[in-house]
């Protein structure tokens, strides 16, 4: 029988509180400027210094409290690695800050590494990285000049990411205060995201890729409008399957449980949902705009739509994928959607 999803303390550490979660292992949960107000961050002490699992987001008040935990916490070790899960702001913002302040080697995936870098040094700023993909979802001129702006605001959120990095590969293992950790890379979410699964402790560092409360973002970006990220997710995620029931889950967000197969499951039915939602949508041939108020009917702030219309899409190209929608365009490029 598969167990249920239960939480590993009642104990939520306040913003830049340390507190040990697994042996060994301490739990920072650190601010974000969004909805989604924190992100939890992972610190292993070694012999000659720490290992830390992600770096929270570019911003003031999450340097002041890596200011304060740098005098106290680190006991003088220094930063050696740091191992980011993929190349979100929040994951990656301070890379390049840590680095400098201790020399920190970067562990990331390349393709991770490559999105990061891209983000952080304003490359995808471009009009032309997005434009022509919101005239073909049903984008007004009005609202992509809200789409573009959302965009072009990212990479106020990187400090920097570092120029060299060491290559993070799906089954690669890493020694971490003397104990393996094998990387298990999951795709949908981000480009080529890296979990952390260490069988000495039965833990897994699972990044945004296994969240206890909310759904990961799976989303069609303007970069790659062909993309079946939720096919890519959903495949990706068979390879947890193979880990065991007890398994602890460190996620990025909500809080540490145990539940895993559980929560695999719930992922498929709740997005086997959101596909119905889709087809039933779609009796008359409508954009992806005009689809993602069906599957977000709700009032959304700018940063709101802009997860909403990619997780839209994802759902539609998986379903022209299957066969189950045709996609029509009419005489204004706009492209639209009709159930098969």
């Amino acid at each position: 029988m598969t167990q249920k999803i239960k939480k590993l303390t009642d104990h939520t550490p306040e913003p830049g509180e340390v507190y040990e979660i697994s042996p060994g292992i301490l739990w920072i949960r650190m601010p974000l400027p969004f909805r989604l107000n924190h992100i939890n961050i992972w610190l292993i002490e070694e012999a000659v210094g720490w290992v830390l699992i992600d770096s929270g987001i570019n911003d003031e008040c999450t340097k002041e409290l890596w200011e304060k935990l740098f005098n106290s916490v680190l006991d003088g070790k220094p930063i050696t690695r740091l191992i980011c899960t993929h190349a979100h702001p929040d994951h990656i913002g301070l890379g390049g800050w840590i680095q400098e302040k201790y020399g920190t080697k970067l562990l990331i995936t390349r393709e991770e590494w490559t999105f990061g870098r891209m983000f952080a040094t304003g490359n995808m700023n471009d009009e032309k990285f997005y434009y022509d993909y919101c005239i073909r979802i049903g984008f007004k001129q009005s609202e992509i000049k809200e789409y573009g702006a959302h965009i072009a605001t990212a990479d106020q959120f990187y400090y920097d990411v570092p120029h060299q990095f060491d290559r993070l590969r799906d089954g690669s293992e890493i020694m971490i205060a003397g104990k393996s950790w094998f990387v298990i890379v999951g795709l949908g979410h981000s480009q080529e995201h890296a979990c952390l699964y260490c069988p000495e402790l039965e833990v897994l560092i699972a990044g945004d890729q296994v969240l206890p409360k909310i759904t990961p973002t799976v989303m069609v970006q303007a970069y790659e409008p062909e993309a079946n990220p939720l096919l890519d997710f959903l495949e990706s995620n068979k390879k947890l399957r193979y880990l065991p029931e007890s398994i602890v889950v460190l996620p990025s967000h909500n809080f540490p449980f145990t539940g895993l197969h559980e929560r695999l499951d719930q992922y498929i039915a709740h997005h086997a949902d959101r596909l119905q939602v889709v087809l039933g949508a779609c009796i008359e041939p409508l954009s992806g705009v005009e689809v993602a108020r069906f599957l977000f009917p709700q009032d959304l702030d700018l940063h709101g739509k802009f997860f909403a219309i990619g997780e839209t899409m994802a759902h539609i190209r998986y379903l022209e994928h299957q066969g189950k929608l045709l996609r029509r365009e009419d005489r204004k490029g706009v492209e639209r959607y009709i159930k098969v």
